[in-house]
């Protein structure tokens, strides 16, 4: 499993990627459970949601993960 830790505005986001040929990504799981992923347009959502404790950025968290993992 992958672990990146994402400064966005000054705020750690914590992603997981739980194997390389997995395209889904949880963001801070130990705030409850967001898992975001590309949609079929190649855009970056949130796929599952779940107890969120914070509001998420997923266009700038996906953008990271596009430039890192390519």
């Amino acid at each position: 499993m992958k672990t990146f830790n994402i400064s966005i505005n000054d705020q750690i986001f914590t992603v997981e990627q739980p194997s390389a040929d997995y395209n889904i990504f949880y963001v801070n799981r130990k705030n409850g459970v967001c898992c975001i992923a590309k949609d079929a347009n190649r855009n970056w959502i949130i796929e599952t949601q779940y107890n969120p404790t914070q509001q998420i950025p997923v266009e700038q968290i996906g953008r990271y993960l596009d430039d890192n993992l390519n």
